[in-house]
């Protein structure tokens, strides 16, 4: 499995916390928001995750080295300005290859079985496969049909959506080399606005629901409730599971 953790953003929404540092080297517990994100993905089955940086881009290689520790091989890739998470996408074509990618958010916190994801991926025929939680209100709205295929994807809806139950993008997704290949060039291109509400109208994004804890850190009070949840034992990290 190849990875891609999104950790180029500056985490304003956090305050002081990510003005001398970035978001995903906040700690939960003993370890950085980025550190249970690797290990997890190397239980999971991943080889090679590549990082996108660029608010203080030095500190992560001072910090994670090249990955062994984690069980798997970082790959850097160090942006000047952002280039959206579409653009970060389409800029690593040439090291995809003819394999899915798994690109996750580097503010998300989960304990979902990864490796299931991948494989439902496989399984379905899709271009792409998003992680989906029961979320009423959320900005990124996957509108389920049969067999979880995605009908619709609304990003930001300008009419609020009503309904008993509401799924929302979980901040992780597979994407397969056609969808790669169809990201626009150009520009700062975004995978909720550009990317999946076209490929919901052709009837290629898919969704596997949420199992377990997910916590998306775009806040002090949602750091504070990482942390909590990580000493009850309501999130449980891949490396706790492995001893």
């Amino acid at each position: 499995m190849k990875a891609l953790v999104l950790c180029a953003g500056y985490g304003r929404r956090l305050g002081d916390l990510t003005r001398d540092r970035p978001k995903p080297l906040l700690e939960v517990g003993e370890h950085a928001i980025v550190e249970h994100i690797l290990v997890g993905l190397a239980a999971r089955g991943c080889t090679d995750a590549w990082i996108n940086l660029h608010h203080h881009a030095a500190q992560f290689p001072a910090r994670l080295g090249d990955g062994s520790a984690y069980g798997l091989h970082i790959h850097w890739r160090i942006e000047a300005e952002p280039l959206g998470t579409a653009g970060t996408v389409s800029s690593m074509r040439d090291q995809i290859g003819d394999e899915p990618l798994l690109v996750h958010y580097g503010d998300i916190l989960t304990d979902h079985d990864l490796g299931a994801l991948m494989s439902a991926h496989r399984r379905s025929g899709a271009w792409a496969t998003l992680l989906v939680h029961d979320r009423p209100g959320s900005n990124s709205i996957a509108v389920l049909g049969e067999g979880d295929r995605i009908d619709a994807f609304l990003e930001r809806p300008s009419i609020p959506v009503i309904g008993t139950q509401q799924w929302a993008f979980s901040g992780i997704c597979v994407l397969s080399p056609l969808a790669i290949a169809g990201i626009p060039r150009g520009g700062c291109p975004d995978l909720a606005a550009h990317v999946f509400p076209v490929l919901a109208e052709r009837g290629l994004l898919h969704a596997q629901r949420l199992a377990g804890f997910r916590c998306a850190i775009d806040s002090p009070e949602r750091l504070d409730i990482a942390r909590r949840a990580l000493a009850s034992g309501a999130f449980i990290p891949s490396a706790r599971r492995r001893q």
